[in-house]
Order: C-alpha cells, then sequence, then structure tokens
C-alpha cells in the first residue's frame, strides 16, 4: 500500500511541473513537450513514472500523443477567438462535461429501466447521505461521484460503468476546482432526487429530462464562473 502511495506521488510531480509549465506559458499551446529523457533527469523520476503523468495529463486534455511525432500541449478548440482565453484546465472540464451531457441521459433511461430494488435502496441511501452535510465540497464531490456512479451500475452494463469511473476519475482529479465554481449546494442534491425519483417510477422519458437539464445547469454554472474570473482577471 506504502508503494503505491509513494508511485502515486512521484507521478503527480510530473502532472504538477507539465501543468505549471503551461500556465506559465513555458510551454505555449501546441508547442513540444520536452525530450522524455531531459524531463526524467529534471524531475529525478523513473520512465514508467514520467510515462504515467502523460497518460493523466492526456486524460485531464492538457496534453495530446501525435503518432511519429511526439508529445504536444493541446490547443485549445477556442484559439483565435474569445474562448482562447480559458485556460486549457477548465476548457478540459467544460469538454468533459459537454461529454456528459450525451451520456448521462441514456445511463439515466437504462437506469430506469433495469434498477433492481437493491439498486434503488443503494441510490437513496446516497442521497441520505449527501444531505448530512451539503456544504463540505469534499463531502458533495464525492456524493454526487458515487450517485452517478451507482447509476450507472444501476443499468447492469459494464461498459456504462466503466465510463463513468473514467469521466469522475478525471473530475475528481480536479474536483477543488469544480466543486468551488460549482456552489450550488442544495440544488444538485435536489436535482438528484428529482431523477431518482424518475427512475422509481421507471418513467424514461422524465429521468433523462431531468438528467439532460441537470448536467446542462452544471455546464452553465461552470461556464459562467469561468467567465467571471476572466472579467475580474482583466479588471485586476
Amino acid at each position: 500500500m506504502e508503494t503505491v502511495k509513494a508511485k502515486t506521488k512521484i507521478y503527480d510531480q510530473v502532472v504538477e511541473k507539465v501543468k505549471k509549465m503551461i500556465a506559465s506559458g513555458e510551454l505555449p499551446q501546441g508547442s513540444a513537450l520536452p525530450a522524455e529523457r531531459q524531463l526524467i533527469e529534471d524531475l529525478n523520476v523513473s520512465r514508467s513514472s514520467l510515462r504515467e503523468g502523460f497518460r493523466i495529463l492526456e486524460m485531464m486534455g492538457f496534453i495530446e500523443s501525435i503518432p511519429g511525432k511526439g508529445r504536444f500541449v493541446r490547443k485549445s478548440r477556442g484559439e483565435g477567438s474569445q474562448s482562447g482565453r480559458v485556460p486549457l484546465q477548465d476548457e478540459a472540464i467544460l469538454e468533459l462535461v459537454e461529454a456528459r451531457l450525451v451520456l448521462e441521459p441514456a445511463i439515466a433511461v437504462e437506469a430506469a429501466k433495469h434498477a433492481s430494488p437493491s439498486d434503488l435502496t443503494r441510490i437513496r441511501r446516497i442521497l441520505t447521505k449527501t444531505g448530512k452535510d451539503v456544504e463540505s465540497l469534499e463531502h458533495r464531490a464525492q456524493c454526487d461521484y458515487d450517485f452517478h456512479l451507482v447509476l450507472a451500475e444501476s443499468t447492469h452494463n459494464f461498459i456504462f460503468v466503466n465510463i463513468v469511473k473514467m469521466t469522475f476519475n478525471l473530475i475528481m482529479a480536479t474536483h477543488e476546482r469544480i466543486y468551488t465554481l460549482l456552489d450550488d449546494k442544495e440544488i444538485f442534491l435536489r436535482e438528484h432526487e428529482e431523477v431518482y425519483d424518475a427512475i422509481v417510477v421507471r418513467d424514461l422519458e422524465r429521468a433523462a429530462r431531468l438528467m439532460k437539464a441537470h448536467v446542462q445547469r452544471v455546464y452553465k454554472t461552470l461556464q459562467n464562473g469561468i467567465a467571471l474570473e476572466e472579467v475580474y482577471g482583466e479588471e485586476s
């Protein structure tokens, strides 16, 4: 167990170092990452830890691998436009929520079709747990993950489960940033409860509609929070 923790800290160093280089402009969008040998020496890490760090950075939307060319800082979709000012990390967060906007309503429908009584009991327990400490950022983040994961498990489709695990692993990697912007507290709990109620009565259309509205609100809240930070940042 200790070995796993130590390794995690090592590749986290890679992730944080490259993120700082991108944020500072030392590695501009579209630029190639330094050679592996150089980073191994600079960071004093093994090749396996370096490559694990690269894997996480790619999943988080900071870098991309181009076959035959190497690894590069990912270019913003909105480069050259107003949205190009959005930090790469925030753009990756918004893209992740866009993907969830397609995925989550489908999961809600399949959960409404296939959820067993024990699945419904598990979801209800998570909602009860969520309501006990909505003020805590850490608590909200974990309960949000638990709710959407159990919903995916209620579909009894392992592909949905693995996709939700992957997306929420990315969310949890930057959860402080995300849930600070999502200062919704009771709102997300109420929306989760409404989705649950639709699933209990097997109302497929309502479950999909409510989940879509939930993810759309999350997206809009994040988008508005990031935009406000840009405005205040320019003023200062």
